[in-house]
């Protein structure tokens, strides 16, 4: 295989958005040649199409061609209608399959390529996995959805399903994996469709009734900064110091938040006294004082004093000065 994992999955993903342009002018006798000559050879290229029709067809006009794509050969099945304009935003890799040389059309398919594609895929990864010395296995993969599961009552993410390299390899990265701090959930933080680039780590298969389902466990967080590493967090931030905290999620004797402008980092948090009149609710602001932090143990501890409200915000402005 000429071309990395990283480099082929980027292609199907839309990386790079290296899609024909339309010309102003152009004879399409010349330009249907070009693609009938594409179909012949099984060449690749990427398109991003402008129209999604009536019955999920997508179709683009360059140079005088219509160049069109039916709806089952985006992934093999006839997609949802109501994500018409999800899938017209996307970017495809695609073959060309047939022209039509009257009427100026050309037809292609993701699918195509991503069945042809796919193998040699799997067998790249596969002996990549086998070679030990061979070092980090990079691929881009793309978000198919969160998975969650109820714990009391709650509902509680575990991790996310990919489609690596965009040719239907099945990848999954818990939700321990995704970061080098704790990450509380997924939902917010990515959504289908966005495409990451991940760490391939193993071959599994989930035994199921029907049939088993084989995957590749992932890992996203060796390619992401540690912040408790970063220097600039001990020079920008200290104990005692005033800062506004996000609650992100509520436990028994404690809750975790995130400083403005300190992403990734939890801050844990006690309950304000009695004698404060606000109660903690997630997704609202509130201002406290670091009085806990260790960079070694990653541990970083405030408590606060006021409710950021639209109203309070001032008075928490006049009252911080005091504590």
């Amino acid at each position: 295989m000429k071309e990395s994992l990283l480099e082929i999955s980027g292609k199907f993903l839309g990386g790079k958005r290296e899609a024909y342009r339309r010309a102003d002018t152009g004879n399409s006798g010349e330009h249907l040649k070009k693609f009938k000559e594409r179909m012949e050879s099984g060449e690749y290229f990427q398109i991003i199409f402008e129209k999604a029709e009536a019955d999920g067809t997508l179709s683009k006009v360059e140079d005088n061609v219509i160049i069109r794509m039916e709806p089952q050969e985006i992934n093999g099945d006839v997609y949802d209608l109501r994500f018409k304009s999800q899938k017209l935003a996307d970017p495809y890799y695609v073959r060309v399959v047939s022209v039509e040389e009257e009427s100026s059309v050309v037809w292609v398919s993701h699918n195509r390529a991503r069945v042809e594609m796919r193998p040699g895929i799997e067998e790249e990864i596969n002996s990549r996995l086998k070679d030990k010395k061979s070092g980090i296995l990079r691929v881009k993969g793309k978000v198919m959805r969160v998975q969650s599961k109820t714990v009391q009552g709650e509902s509680v993410d575990t991790g996310v399903w990919l489609d690596l390299c965009g040719v239907g390899i099945l990848g999954f990265v818990y939700i321990g994996d995704w970061a080098q701090t704790f990450t509380p959930m997924l939902r917010g933080e990515v959504s289908y469709g966005d495409v990451i680039e991940v760490c391939v780590k193993e071959r599994k298969v989930r035994k199921q009734k029907k049939s088993d389902v084989v995957y590749y466990a992932c890992s996203r967080k060796e390619l992401t900064d540690n912040p408790w590493e970063k220097k600039s967090l001990t020079e920008k931030y200290h104990v005692g110091d005033i800062v506004r905290i996000k609650c992100l999620s509520l436990k028994e004797g404690h809750w975790f938040g995130e400083i403005n402008g300190l992403k990734d980092i939890q801050v844990f948090a006690e309950y304000p006294s009695k004698s404060r009149n606000f109660s903690i609710i997630p997704g609202m602001e509130y201002m406290g004082k670091i009085y806990y932090m260790n960079t070694e143990e990653r541990s970083l501890k405030a408590r606060v004093f006021q409710a950021l409200t639209l109203e309070g915000y001032s008075a928490a402005e006049q009252s911080k000065e005091g504590q």
